[in-house]
């Protein structure tokens, strides 16, 4: 009786994961197409905006795929910021690196007396800290710099890292997938995309004039009621 109850919870969770792995997705492509549509409205130099980020991103996964993955740079930028969240947060991580293909396990995760160590471990994966870092100083630099110099730059730069920031985890999160039930990996990945997407987004109103961050998270939801409605529609009437 025992062993059927456990059974029973174990699937009952992988159902309730499922269903929130189907949630996400809409949610993920309307937060998206929210934030472009607001990057679309914005001119820069030769362009909009979105057209530039589009042009970083790609060439990205471009050199992602042909050239080379600048793994020692993400480890050192995890590292880096495990180690500033763990002081904030009051977590340990033993380590961020990657041997021989299967990513160490967060030291403390789930044990008592180490809370914050799971917020901690995934807290470099949620947080786009390359996109907030190219923000920050495309605000700086508009003090001093003229937008038409320094608009389509900084859009290219948002695209690129932006990229580098999500093709760069769902590699490391891959690393783990033996770990993982294909529902617990395919939530960890759309969380990790709609937390740093919201993150991300309200960032870029430092660096894109006239950007409205709370315009693009309502036309986001928006465009996900809709999705859900056409889904809806299609599978039930």
């Amino acid at each position: 009786m025992g062993k059927t109850s456990s059974r029973l919870l174990v699937w009952s969770a992988r159902l309730v994961k499922v269903v929130m792995v189907v949630v996400a997705v809409p949610v993920a492509v309307g937060l998206l197409r929210g934030v472009l549509q607001q990057t679309d409205a914005a001119s820069a130099s030769g362009g909009t905006w979105h057209e530039w980020i589009q042009w970083g991103f790609m060439t990205y996964v471009w050199i992602h795929l042909l050239l080379f993955r600048p793994q020692a740079l993400f480890r050192a930028s995890h590292r880096l910021f495990s180690v500033l969240a763990g002081w904030v947060f009051g977590g340990q991580v033993a380590s961020v690196e990657t041997s021989g293909g299967k990513g160490k396990s967060a030291k403390g995760v789930g044990e008592p007396g180490q809370q914050g160590s799971t917020l901690v471990a995934f807290s470099p994966y949620v947080i786009p800290l390359s996109v907030i870092l190219v923000c920050a100083l495309a605000w700086l630099l508009a003090h001093w710099v003229d937008r038409v110099w320094l608009d389509a730059p900084a859009s290219f730069l948002i695209g690129l890292t932006a990229a580098f920031h999500w093709l760069m985890t769902a590699e490391a999160l891959q690393q783990q997938r033996s770990r993982w039930h294909l529902e617990t990996y395919l939530l960890a990945i759309g969380l990790v995309f709609v937390v740093s997407l919201l993150i991300g987004g309200s960032c870029l109103t430092w660096a894109i004039p006239g950007y409205a961050f709370l315009q693009a998270l309502a036309d986001g939801l928006a465009h996900a009621q809709a999705i859900y409605t056409t889904l809806v529609q299609r599978l039930f009437l």
